[in-house]
């Protein structure tokens, strides 16, 4: 187990930082798989992994749209009226005629049975506490949003890679326990023959019946664990989890040219930088406190500036062509407002808000402990299982050499065919532990690298 770091770090290049070739999906061959491979086309195809990505870019376009609110509102705008009943209204008669009595009214009709208006309007916020902060929001938003999509694709390698690793234990497993069924069925027709012959017993017949069941319980088990880690795979690629495509797929690397690569490495120390989880806490903490601090704004005024230029159409008979029924009219005008009653929603907003502050900021405290915690057990359980790597190195080593000197003292007679058969499935359980550990090996690699 002595190889250097860089090895690791290249495969670990090829599992959390390769890039993603495009957003077409390309034509896949699932008989020729590599891990490169699998990862790649479920970057491209992965349902959640593509969600992620758009939500990056809804809330790039929110903070465009943000933005925009920002500029003043100049818009057009017309209407055509016709007044069906034109209301009167009473004003004193002299004003119309000095030699009237006094106390004698008179009714004016202050309208015309067309009337129209057409012209340019204009809105601005010269200062609006419900927009301060709008955009730094959206911009802190859209960060939190991008550092989600980045862990999302570090977590769906770390699963493709996982799940690959247990495509190929699960279908060497399998082999293994064909091998076992195989051999205990050589001892039950041995066992048999034997009781046919009168030389067993018919315990020891149903015994040898028992054991046989048992491995082809345990065979067809397997069958069914390779099934779904197959089925498992095709899900995080994309693909159409099918019988066909789980009778297709076909895994190229080989398990212990890929499991001697990531078992000889050591990992670095614990690094104290800070990881990707708790860069986006720190990211939503801060907006926690953006937020506060624009909602104390709300107790200000709304100072806001209006205007408009155009014209009113006022005549008894519709033609709006005719310049002499048109009169200009223009103004423009500030607004403030002054909220009284709205300050006890915003005081209850402003406690909510700290409120959301200290939970999202025990959230950061918990991740970091959370993540110092798993780091520390998966590096144990590293070492843990480098060690048995050794041992069951050595075990399958002296298995093979037993096997090898069982071989022989067959051929010469000195031992019978069941113990030569013994000897084949000590090999296959000692090679089964070595698969079985160097897995593990692979599992916590693959797991302090995504806790980086």
């Amino acid at each position: 187990m002595k190889r250097s770091v860089f090895s690791f770090y290249v495969l670990a290049f090829m599992l959390f930082a390769s890039p993603v070739y495009g957003q077409m999906e390309e034509d896949i061959d699932l008989q020729n798989l590599s891990l490169n491979d699998v990862l790649r086309y479920s970057l491209q195809s992965s349902p959640t992994h593509r969600v992620s990505k758009l939500t990056v870019e809804e809330s790039r376009l929110k903070l465009n749209q943000a933005r925009i609110t920002r500029i003043p509102e100049i818009y057009f705008s017309g209407d055509l009226r016709r007044n069906l009943i034109i209301p009167s209204t009473p004003v004193p008669a002299f004003l119309m005629d000095s030699n009237a009595p006094e106390g004698e009214t008179v009714y004016m009709k202050f309208n015309t049975d067309w009337n129209s208006s057409a012209g340019l309007h204009l809105s601005y916020d010269l200062f609006n506490p419900e927009k301060i902060g709008e955009v730094s929001e959206n911009k802190q938003l859209l960060k939190i949003d991008e550092y989600d999509a980045q862990l999302s694709e570090k977590n769906l390698r770390a699963d493709v890679a996982l799940t690959y690793a247990e495509c190929l234990i699960a279908q060497e497993q399998l082999q293994l326990l064909t091998a076992d069924t195989l051999f205990y069925h050589r001892l039950l027709q041995n066992s048999n023959d034997l009781y046919q012959k009168q030389k067993t017993s018919l315990v020891e017949k149903n015994k040898a019946q028992a054991t046989f069941n048992e491995s082809l319980s345990r065979y067809l088990q397997g069958t069914r664990i390779e099934a779904e880690a197959t089925a498992k795979l095709l899900h995080l690629m994309g693909q159409s989890v099918t019988e066909e495509n789980i009778q297709r797929l076909h895994l190229l690397e080989d398990i212990p040219a890929l499991y001697e690569t990531m078992a000889s490495v050591g990992m670095q120390k614990y690094a104290e930088r800070i990881s990707l989880e708790e860069i986006r806490q720190n990211e939503v903490v801060s907006l926690t406190m953006n937020r506060i601090k624009n909602a104390t704004w709300r107790y200000a005024p709304t100072l806001s500036l209006t205007g408009f230029y155009g014209a009113n159409y006022y005549a008894n008979e519709l033609s709006l062509a005719k310049n002499e029924f048109w009169k200009g009219n223009s103004f423009i005008g500030l607004t403030l407002k002054v909220p009284i009653t709205q300050s006890i929603n915003t005081a209850n907003q402003l406690s909510q808000l700290r409120i959301r502050q200290q939970m999202e900021t025990e959230n950061l405290r918990n991740i970091c402990n959370t993540r110092n915690r798993e780091w520390l057990s998966e590096h144990t359980l590293l070492k843990t299982h480098q060690k048995e790597y050794l041992l069951r190195q050595e075990n399958l080593k002296m298995s093979e050499q037993n096997l090898r000197a069982a071989e022989v003292q067959f051929n010469k007679g000195y031992i019978l065919e069941n113990e030569l058969l013994s000897a084949q499935l000590e090999l296959q359980n000692a090679r089964q532990n070595y698969l079985q550990t160097a897995y593990d090996i692979f599992s916590n690699l693959v797991m302090l690298e995504k806790l980086r």
